[in-house]
């Protein structure tokens, strides 16, 4: 079942398949949403909020796949590709053609990779 999140705004009402989503950014007190296709949407949510509705939608439907990278990405890790810390690169990829490469700090990325290659030892 695909994870939604829907945000009800005074204007509008978004409906958001976060299983499409590769990636979120912090722009000041809004929130960019990038989907796989390159698709992309601007609200007016901060990232802390954003962070908190993705967690519990994602919750909801059996798991939660995206994870928070500094203050101002917020990654689906379902579509981790790379992660350079030599060129401070993290590609998010579904390997039929989407491509994001995103430029993190050597420290961001080299806490992720950690963090990341703990989670999966301890499987």
């Amino acid at each position: 079942m695909s994870a939604k999140l829907t945000l009800n705004t005074r204007d509008e009402l978004l409906l958001i398949d976060l299983d499409r989503v590769a990636y979120m950014q912090a722009d000041g007190n809004y929130t960019q949403i990038h989907y796989l296709a390159d698709n992309r949407m601007v609200v007016s949510i901060g990232m802390s909020r954003m962070e908190a509705l993705v967690e519990s939608a994602m919750h909801a439907n059996g798991g939660n796949t995206f994870v928070r990278i500094g203050r101002s990405l917020l990654i689906n890790q379902r579509y981790l590709h790379h992660v350079s810390l030599t060129h401070q690169r993290l590609v998010l990829s579904d390997g039929f053609g989407h491509r994001h490469e995103l430029a993190v700090s050597k420290g961001l990325l080299k806490d992720y990779k950690d963090t990341f290659t703990k989670q999966l030892k301890s499987r």
